[in-house]
Formats: C-alpha cells, structure tokens, sequence
C-alpha cells in the first residue's frame, strides 16, 4: 500500500526519535518547495482561490473513516509551524481506539467558541479571526488560567491543554494564517476545508464519542458485506 513516501517516513520516524537524521531531515523540510495543492485532488471541498488560501471563514474537517493513523498532520503542524519537535504542541492531535481506529482532532472554531467566552477580561488571550474564521491565542497574553482548556473539555472536543510547563494553553488551530499545512500534507487527503455555514457539530465533539459514530458505521458496514 503505497500511503508514505520515503523521505515522509524517514521524517516522521526521525522526528519521533529526535536523532540526528531526524532533525537533518526536518531541516530539508522547513526548506522544501511547499506540497502540491491538495485542492486540485477529486476528493476536495476547498472553497479558496487558486493559491489555495482560505478567504473566508472556514475550519478544517476530516474523513476519518479514510485515516491511516501516520501522524504526518502532527508532525507537519509542529515541525512547520512550531520548529519544534515536540509532538506536545502539534494543534492536530491523533487519538488511537481500539479496534484499530484512528481520529484526529482539531479545533472546530465552534461558532459560539466557549472557550473565548471563558478567558478571562483581564488577558484577553482568545479571540477570533475575522478572516479565516479561526480562534486565535495570544500566547503572551495566556496566563495560564486553564479556563479554557476546561470549557473546551466539557462540551467539546478537549483540543486545547496546557503546556508542558503548566504556564500556557495550546491546541488551539490557526488554520496557518490561511494556508493550512496539514491539509496539503495528508497523504490520504482526509482532511479538507469547509465553509464555516457548513454543519460542523461533529468535529466538535470529543474523539471517543466520534470513535464510537465511526466504529458503528464502518464496522457494521463491514458485517454487511
């Protein structure tokens, strides 16, 4: 099953084990010519312009049942985005269940964004991109009240945790400024950009509770067959 390149695999696997090869590799990376834009694939819903940039408010959704648990959104987001190799603060994160099920996460930037609503006056940290739609944090605003992290832990997807240092929030997606990197680089392009109008309770909802949709349709699917 040709799902990863070799150089892909290498990437992820040295940035995993944070040798040497690993961090050569990831500096070819943040070097490279950007991916070919998925948006010209038969399986996209991009509504942008030809640069494939997101012009109106939108968020990222995905076809989980189409996942194949390689992780390189994780790693594209905190390798590009971050230049980091700290899987930690990847803004996309993989919950694996069992049997054998993978679901990704992000933040919807759930139109009522109770996560905004809860960040105290004071800082200010939270806010919302009047272009792209997505929530915003301001990382030297973030106390480190956590409120957020809780509002988001209770009614919705639980995306956003504290940092290893207990002093910030993150997990929050920026969508890239409007030129999402994860969205290019998944090799299975299960993950698309929709319109923000479009119904998106479900990438909302905690992973377990979209493992458990997932695993009724697929495998009741597979009984069927």
């Amino acid at each position: 099953m040709n799902r990863l390149t070799f150089s892909r695999r290498d990437f992820v696997l040295g940035a995993v084990a944070g040798t040497a090869a690993g961090a050569g590799i990831a500096t070819a990376l943040f070097n490279r010519k950007p991916p070919p834009d998925v948006a010209s694939g038969n399986n996209s819903v991009f509504h942008t312009d030809r640069a494939g940039r997101i012009t109106t408010p939108s968020f990222i959704t995905v076809d989980q049942a189409r996942c194949s648990g390689c992780r390189i959104c994780e790693a594209e987001c905190v390798l590009i985005r971050e230049k980091s190799f700290d899987f930690w603060r990847s803004r996309v994160r993989l919950h694996r269940f069992e049997p054998s099920l993978d679901i990704v996460s992000l933040c919807a930037g759930c139109a009522d964004a109770p996560c905004v609503s809860v960040c105290p006056p004071e800082a200010a940290a939270l806010s919302r991109d009047s272009r792209t739609g997505a929530i915003l944090l301001n990382e030297s605003k973030c106390i480190g009240c956590q409120a957020c992290i809780k509002a988001c832990a209770k009614d919705r997807s639980a995306v956003i945790r504290i940092s290893r240092d207990g002093k910030k929030a993150l997990g929050l997606c920026d969508l890239c400024g409007g030129d999402p990197a994860c969205v290019k680089a998944c090799p299975e392009q299960c993950l698309s950009i929709v319109p923000a109008n479009v119904d998106g309770k479900n990438m909302a909802a905690s992973p377990a509770i979209i493992a458990g949709q997932v695993s009724r349709s697929v495998y009741r699917s597979e009984r069927n067959n």
